[in-house]
Protein backbone atom coordinates (compact mmCIF):
# COMPACT_ATOMS: atom_id res chain seq x y z
CA UNK A 1 0.00 0.00 0.00
CA UNK A 2 1.46 3.24 -0.88
CA UNK A 3 1.27 6.38 1.37
CA UNK A 4 -2.05 7.96 0.79
CA UNK A 5 -4.40 5.39 1.20
CA UNK A 6 -2.51 4.46 4.49
CA UNK A 7 -3.35 7.99 5.87
CA UNK A 8 -7.25 7.74 4.53
CA UNK A 9 -7.54 4.37 6.88
CA UNK A 10 -5.72 5.99 9.71
CA UNK A 11 -8.07 9.27 9.55
CA UNK A 12 -10.99 6.55 8.45
CA UNK A 13 -10.31 4.62 11.88
CA UNK A 14 -9.85 7.50 14.09
CA UNK A 15 -12.62 8.56 12.85
CA UNK A 16 -15.26 5.99 13.53
CA UNK A 17 -13.38 5.10 17.22
CA UNK A 18 -14.60 9.04 18.03
CA UNK A 19 -17.77 8.61 17.13
CA UNK A 20 -17.86 5.07 19.15
CA UNK A 21 -16.07 6.81 21.68
CA UNK A 22 -18.59 10.09 21.98
CA UNK A 23 -21.72 7.45 21.75
CA UNK A 24 -20.67 5.54 24.45
CA UNK A 25 -20.21 8.25 26.61
CA UNK A 26 -23.56 9.71 26.13
CA UNK A 27 -25.13 6.89 26.51
CA UNK A 28 -23.37 5.51 29.58
CA UNK A 29 -22.71 8.93 31.27
CA UNK A 30 -25.81 9.45 32.77
CA UNK A 31 -25.68 6.16 34.58
CA UNK A 32 -21.78 6.99 35.81
CA UNK A 33 -22.20 11.02 36.93
CA UNK A 34 -24.61 13.27 38.13
CA UNK A 35 -24.67 16.23 35.94
CA UNK A 36 -23.46 19.80 36.67
CA UNK A 37 -25.99 21.36 36.11
CA UNK A 38 -28.08 19.01 38.59
CA UNK A 39 -25.07 19.37 41.33
CA UNK A 40 -25.79 22.94 40.72
CA UNK A 41 -28.97 23.37 41.23
CA UNK A 42 -28.49 21.16 44.65
CA UNK A 43 -26.17 23.98 45.96
CA UNK A 44 -28.50 26.58 45.19
CA UNK A 45 -31.42 25.50 46.69
CA UNK A 46 -33.07 25.25 50.18
CA UNK A 47 -35.06 21.93 49.95
CA UNK A 48 -34.27 19.15 52.61
CA UNK A 49 -34.09 16.60 49.57
CA UNK A 50 -31.89 16.90 46.58
CA UNK A 51 -32.20 16.11 43.41
CA UNK A 52 -31.94 12.94 42.42
CA UNK A 53 -31.30 11.49 45.42
CA UNK A 54 -32.87 7.79 46.19
CA UNK A 55 -36.40 7.15 47.74
CA UNK A 56 -35.00 5.37 50.21
CA UNK A 57 -33.18 8.09 51.89
CA UNK A 58 -36.55 9.83 51.91
CA UNK A 59 -38.25 10.82 55.31
CA UNK A 60 -42.27 9.95 54.86
CA UNK A 61 -43.05 11.96 58.26
CA UNK A 62 -45.27 14.96 57.27
CA UNK A 63 -45.93 13.55 53.85
CA UNK A 64 -48.40 12.00 52.43
CA UNK A 65 -48.35 9.46 49.59
CA UNK A 66 -50.51 9.60 46.70
CA UNK A 67 -51.31 6.72 44.16
CA UNK A 68 -49.73 7.38 40.84
CA UNK A 69 -49.66 5.35 37.91
CA UNK A 70 -46.10 5.32 37.38
CA UNK A 71 -43.30 6.39 39.76
CA UNK A 72 -44.03 7.51 43.61
CA UNK A 73 -45.63 10.73 44.53
CA UNK A 74 -45.91 12.39 48.04
CA UNK A 75 -48.12 15.56 49.24
CA UNK A 76 -47.21 17.77 52.41
CA UNK A 77 -50.17 19.84 54.55
CA UNK A 78 -49.31 22.68 52.17
CA UNK A 79 -50.07 20.93 49.16
CA UNK A 80 -46.48 20.97 47.89
CA UNK A 81 -45.60 18.06 46.15
CA UNK A 82 -42.59 15.88 45.09
CA UNK A 83 -42.53 13.01 42.97
CA UNK A 84 -39.91 9.88 42.34
CA UNK A 85 -39.34 8.17 38.79
CA UNK A 86 -36.98 5.92 37.67
CA UNK A 87 -33.62 7.84 36.78
CA UNK A 88 -31.34 8.29 34.63
CA UNK A 89 -33.65 5.78 32.92
CA UNK A 90 -37.13 5.35 34.03
CA UNK A 91 -36.45 1.66 34.13
CA UNK A 92 -33.61 2.12 37.33
CA UNK A 93 -34.51 2.75 40.72
CA UNK A 94 -36.81 5.88 41.94
CA UNK A 95 -35.12 9.50 42.89
CA UNK A 96 -35.96 12.61 43.32
CA UNK A 97 -37.30 14.36 39.52
CA UNK A 98 -40.24 16.52 40.38
CA UNK A 99 -40.97 19.75 43.17
CA UNK A 100 -43.69 21.43 43.37
CA UNK A 101 -43.64 23.97 45.85
CA UNK A 102 -45.50 27.66 47.17
CA UNK A 103 -43.39 27.83 50.03
CA UNK A 104 -42.37 31.56 50.65
CA UNK A 105 -39.48 30.16 52.56
CA UNK A 106 -37.97 28.34 49.75
CA UNK A 107 -35.35 29.58 47.60
CA UNK A 108 -33.54 28.91 44.41
CA UNK A 109 -30.49 30.93 43.84
CA UNK A 110 -32.04 33.48 46.27
CA UNK A 111 -35.02 33.87 44.79
CA UNK A 112 -38.32 33.96 47.07
CA UNK A 113 -41.93 33.63 46.30
CA UNK A 114 -42.99 37.61 45.95
CA UNK A 115 -39.96 38.62 43.95
CA UNK A 116 -40.39 40.67 41.36
CA UNK A 117 -40.56 38.81 37.80
CA UNK A 118 -37.70 41.36 35.99
CA UNK A 119 -35.26 40.74 38.77
CA UNK A 120 -36.05 36.69 38.50
CA UNK A 121 -35.52 36.93 34.52
CA UNK A 122 -31.99 38.96 35.08
CA UNK A 123 -31.14 35.43 37.95
CA UNK A 124 -32.13 32.82 35.55
CA UNK A 125 -30.59 34.10 32.93
CA UNK A 126 -27.76 34.84 34.81
CA UNK A 127 -27.32 30.97 35.81
CA UNK A 128 -27.38 29.90 32.43
CA UNK A 129 -31.13 29.26 32.12
CA UNK A 130 -32.71 30.12 28.89
CA UNK A 131 -37.08 31.22 29.04
CA UNK A 132 -38.30 28.72 26.53
CA UNK A 133 -42.07 29.77 26.83
CA UNK A 134 -44.50 32.08 28.60
CA UNK A 135 -47.76 30.83 29.00
CA UNK A 136 -49.42 34.10 30.41
CA UNK A 137 -48.90 33.25 33.90
CA UNK A 138 -46.21 30.98 33.89
CA UNK A 139 -42.69 31.31 32.60
CA UNK A 140 -40.81 28.25 31.77
CA UNK A 141 -36.90 27.98 31.83
CA UNK A 142 -34.75 24.57 30.71
CA UNK A 143 -31.28 24.23 31.29
CA UNK A 144 -29.65 20.40 30.16
CA UNK A 145 -32.06 17.95 31.40
CA UNK A 146 -33.64 20.44 34.01
CA UNK A 147 -37.08 22.30 33.06
CA UNK A 148 -38.10 25.08 35.42
CA UNK A 149 -41.81 26.95 35.63
CA UNK A 150 -42.38 29.48 37.63
CA UNK A 151 -45.75 30.41 38.40
CA UNK A 152 -46.48 34.85 38.24
CA UNK A 153 -49.40 36.82 39.74
CA UNK A 154 -50.23 39.74 37.74
CA UNK A 155 -51.43 42.67 39.64
CA UNK A 156 -52.43 44.43 36.88
CA UNK A 157 -53.72 42.78 33.64
CA UNK A 158 -54.51 45.59 31.78
CA UNK A 159 -51.02 46.30 31.34
CA UNK A 160 -49.07 43.27 32.30
CA UNK A 161 -46.96 45.06 35.06
CA UNK A 162 -46.43 44.47 38.57
CA UNK A 163 -45.55 40.38 37.76
CA UNK A 164 -44.42 38.59 41.04
CA UNK A 165 -43.46 34.97 41.54
CA UNK A 166 -45.81 32.93 43.62
CA UNK A 167 -44.22 29.57 43.00
CA UNK A 168 -42.02 26.92 41.38
CA UNK A 169 -42.34 23.71 39.48
CA UNK A 170 -38.55 21.91 38.85
CA UNK A 171 -38.66 18.55 36.64
CA UNK A 172 -35.60 16.25 35.41
CA UNK A 173 -36.19 14.95 32.20
CA UNK A 174 -35.33 11.47 32.19
CA UNK A 175 -32.76 10.07 29.09
CA UNK A 176 -35.33 7.26 28.45
CA UNK A 177 -36.41 9.06 25.27
CA UNK A 178 -39.33 6.40 24.24
CA UNK A 179 -40.52 5.85 27.67
CA UNK A 180 -39.70 2.42 27.27
CA UNK A 181 -38.79 2.22 30.98
CA UNK A 182 -42.55 1.73 31.93
CA UNK A 183 -43.03 -1.59 30.36
CA UNK A 184 -40.08 -3.62 31.15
Amino acid sequence: MNKVKKRKIRTRTKVILGVILFLFFKIVSPYLMTPREIKELNNNMNFPYKFISPLEEFDEDGWEKVSRVYGVKYVDLQGNYIIFDGYPDLANSHKLTYLSTHNPEFVLFGIRIGDNMTIVDRIMKENGYKRKKTYGDHYMYCKGKICISLGVNITDRVVGVNKTLRGFVISIRTSDWFRKGYYK
